[in-house]
Formats: structure tokens, sequence, C-alpha cells
């Protein structure tokens, strides 16, 4: 057995118990109570609310704003906006305002929410999916992604709490990170346990669902996503990666404390930094898989040709985004060069023209997602988006891609096994910089040249993910950039070809 089909078996057993997608409304269900505790959050407030406000869930359900002891107007605009406003208990404690929110609230499902997130309209729909399936379910568990992802803390912070939780539901059937701003619960079983218990380790997440998990099964849904503000990790990245690591010891003793024999023996011994190594090796070991983007433990991924011939392939991801990806083409058709173009779907569908002068001038099109969302291997979200951008490109331009490139060249078992089953390649590069931030033209092509050998994928930015407004999306210097890669590179004695010429693999898929 391969690790990439171990992998999908994992996920296959986990998916098969706690990722399901049932959204028939239960009948039992009269009421779901969103509780959101609030402590001077006017800033963000209104755009939590609104999402709440457009829910496509056809029961009823309330809102319900939890006074934290705010000095702003957070409580004036959360009744303007149609919620009902309470005050907690106990001001400024944040487990005293969900605890008064929760035994105030009006439903049998009580939906913990933050002041700082926005929910997709099926979010509740979903939540009570779950609640009618029949499998004793006492808790719905979600994920969420930072609204700001620009960095590689928050990227890198989601996608550990989802391998947590997938190798805990593997050992111990359920999830051990949970979030406070995604987690609806059963309120009978609630006030059975006596509501939160302030002693306990994050008594909102950890806390409350280790205990509710003993009375039944807390489900797991990786692909009930929601959006929060990355201020929480807006600290020093020393101070973050300690956290993480006092993290990672309390619920390691946690789980010390609840396995069975054998196992708590082994989790809870003298030389505890010792027998973790190898759960600290096996999460290196998928990190390595999942960021780096000349990693193949997963499955097949394409970095770079034969280096027999003085060749290379020039790829731009994130177009189309004119007018920088227009000028590129000048560049591209004044140097007789042919390229390879990375388009996001969205993207595609904006600027269409673009998109199919791409293709009449004999450069390659490939696959970059629909939506260029950092994390979407994680899920199986991640699939759909890679279908809306197939569909996307085939309307525009009437070509099916057989190449496709993950934002930034993130990979994961599951993503490359569906990629396989609908006949996609995975390509990613071998030589890149971080063109974003190149000051002048001349060193951005200077950082590429030195990178390149026969061979080589170059990886440069025509866009901004599907930004097209901010300075981000200005490619002046990528732009400017080409022509110097083109000219230096071809003095050497390389020839450019696109990426289906080097890798020797068909660019288009045909359509009988």
């Amino acid at each position: 057995m391969t690790l990439c089909e171990g992998c999908a078996i994992l996920v296959g057993i986990v998916a098969g118990r706690v990722i399901r997608q049932p959204f028939k409304e239960a009948a039992w269900i009269n009421m779901i109570s969103v509780v959101i505790p609030v402590l001077n959050e006017e800033r963000l407030l209104p755009d939590c609310l609104r999402s709440l406000s457009h829910q496509d869930y056809d029961g009823d359900y309330e809102v319900v704003v939890v006074d934290n002891g705010s000095t702003d107007r957070s409580a004036a605009i959360a009744r303007e906006l149609g919620a009902r406003v309470i005050t907690s208990s106990v001001a400024r404690d944040l487990i005293g305002a969900r605890e008064s929110g929760a035994r105030a609230a009006r439903g049998e499902i009580i939906a913990q929410a933050d002041a700082d997130t926005v929910y997709p309209p099926d979010w509740l729909s979903r939540v009570a999916g779950h609640f009618s399936t029949g499998a004793q379910a006492v808790g719905v568990a979600g994920v969420y992604v930072y609204r700001e992802r620009r960095n590689f803390i928050r990227r890198l912070d989601p996608f550990l709490r989802h391998l947590i939780n997938v190798l805990t539901i593997a050992l111990f059937r359920r999830p051990y990170i949970i979030s406070g701003a995604n987690f609806a619960f059963l309120k009978d079983v609630f006030l059975e346990i006596h509501g939160y218990d302030k002693r306990s380790y994050s008594p909102d997440q950890y806390g409350i669902a280790t205990r509710l998990g003993r009375r039944g099964t807390i489900i797991y849904n990786s692909g009930l996503v929601v959006a929060t503000s990355a201020r929480r990790i807006e600290i020093p990245t020393v101070q973050i990666i300690l956290e993480v690591l006092r993290n990672i010891v309390i619920v390691l003793a946690h789980v010390a404390r609840s396995a069975p024999g054998v196992l708590r023996w082994k989790l809870a011994g003298p030389r505890t930094y010792f027998k973790i190594a190898p759960l600290v090796l096996a999460f290196a070991f998928l990190a390595y898989g999942y960021f780096i983007p000349t990693s193949t433990v997963f499955g097949k991924v394409y970095y770079q040709g034969a280096s027999e011939d003085m060749l290379v392939a020039l790829t731009f991801d994130d177009g189309p985004n004119d007018p920088y990806t227009t000028r590129i083409l000048d560049v591209l058709k004044d140097s007789g060069v042919k390229a390879t173009f990375f388009a996001i779907g969205e993207n595609v569908e904006l600027f269409p023209a673009t998109a199919r002068r791409i293709v009449e001038e004999g450069h390659v099109i490939g696959n970059h997602s629909y939506s260029h969302d950092a994390n979407h291997a994680l899920t199986g979200r991640g699939r759909e988006d890679i279908r809306l951008a197939q569909e996307a490109i085939f309307r525009t331009v009437g070509l099916e891609p057989h190449l496709y490139r993950p934002p930034h060249g993130k990979k994961s078992p599951w993503e490359l096994q569906y990629l396989k089953k609908i006949n996609l390649v995975e390509v990613t590069w071998t030589a890149a910089t971080n063109d974003q931030v190149a000051k002048t033209p001349e060193k951005l092509a200077l950082e590429i040249v030195g990178k390149v050998k026969p061979g080589r994928i170059i990886l440069l930015h025509d866009g901004y993910g599907t930004d097209h407004q901010g300075p981000r999306a200005d490619r002046t210097t990528t732009v400017e950039a080409v022509p110097i890669i083109i000219r230096t590179l071809q003095d050497e004695g390389y020839r450019f070809v696109t990426v289906p010429e080097l890798l020797g693999v068909p660019a288009y898929h045909s359509r009988q």
C-alpha cells in the first residue's frame, strides 16, 4: 500500500463517520439560538450580524447578543440589526457571557458564534442537518479560516488544527481542537452537564466538547467553514510559536489522562518528549507534503522536466489581471516566446477577452482553481473549486485544461486522488522568488535567472488572487522583468517552451 493510498483510506474512514453533508431539517428542531458574546465590537459586529441575517435555513432561529460590558455602540448596533440583546451576569468574562446567552436561549440547539466572524448563508442549515442524522449527535464542530490570509502563520494555523482533528478522530473517535466561533450543541445536554466549566482547559472549546462528548457524538465537519478575524494571532511570531507549544502540551496531558491502558502509559511516562517525537515527526512529514511545492509524498507532482536539453518553461499565476496580463502577452509576442498561464476561474470570467488571447496566440492556459482559496486542498470544497474553474475556462476559451496548479503549491492526498480521477496533472515549479516584494525589475530578473537550470519551471505572477484593485495586484515590476529574464536566458543558450512541451503531456482534454 502506498502512502497516498493509506492517507486516502484514513481520510475515508474519518469522512465516513464525521464529515457528512445531510441537510434535511429535523422535525423536532423548533428553533436554533446563535449566541454571540460582545465586548466593544462595533467595528466587526455588523458584518457578523448581516451574514447571520442572510441564512438560507428554513426553520426559526434567533441571534442572541450578550453584552459583556461594552462601552461603545455594540449593543445599540446589535438591536438596530435585529438581534436580541441581553446583558452578561459578569462583565468582561467571556465564559460567563456564553453561559448567560446559552441559558437565555430559546432554541433546542445553541450555536456558538463570535462577533469577528462571518458566516456563510448555509451555515445554520448545515448545522441543523447534522442533528437529524440519528447518529446521537450532541455537538457539531466546524473549522475556520482567517479573513486576512497573507502570511505563513495565518495559513498554517487552520491546517494544523484540521490535521490534529483528523488524527484524534482516528485515535480517540472525536475532535480535540474545537473552534469557539463554529460549534453547536444540544441545549438540554448542555444543561444536564451544568453548562460551561471554567476550571476546564479552554471551557468554550475543548472543555465543553469533552464534557458533551461523554453524552453522545461530536460530529466534525471540515466543510463547515467560517471566516474569522486574524486579530487573535496579531502578535509576534515567537509568541505564537510558544502559545502553540503550550497548547500542544496541555492537549497531550488531557489525552494522556483520558487514554486507556497502555496508551496512557505511553503518553504520560517520564520521558514524555521522547514519546511524542513520532507524532511530531508525523506532523512534520505531513506538513512537508502539504506546503512544499516539489514534494511528492502524497502522489505524482510535476515540477520540472528533463535536464538533458537547454529548455525552460515560463509560467504565470493568478491571472488574467489586466492591464498586466495584456502587457505580458505583448512582451511574449515581441520575443517570440510561448508561456503557460495558470488562470483563476473567477478572473477568466472577469477578463474573457484576455483569456481567449492567451490561447489564440499559442500559449497554454491551465487551471489555478476558481477562487484561489489558500487552504482549499484541506476540504471537499477544494474539489468544487477545481471543477468550477474547469467549467469557467471551457466556457470562455472552448478548451478544458489538463494542467492544474494548486494555490501556493499546497496539496493533500485526497486532492491528488481527485485530480487523478478527473484526469488532471498537478504542476508546481522549481524557480521562483517573491515577485510581490521585488524592488526593481533588474533584481527580480537576477533572482530568477540565478535559480534556472535545464528543465526548470519558472513561476511569476500576473495577478494577485482575485484582487484587481489593491496595490498587490499591480504587477508592473514583473511585466518589466519578463523581457530581461527572456533575453538573459536566451543569451545563455536556453529555449523557452510551454509546460506541456517540457513535460511531454497534453495541454488539454479531448472532448468527444
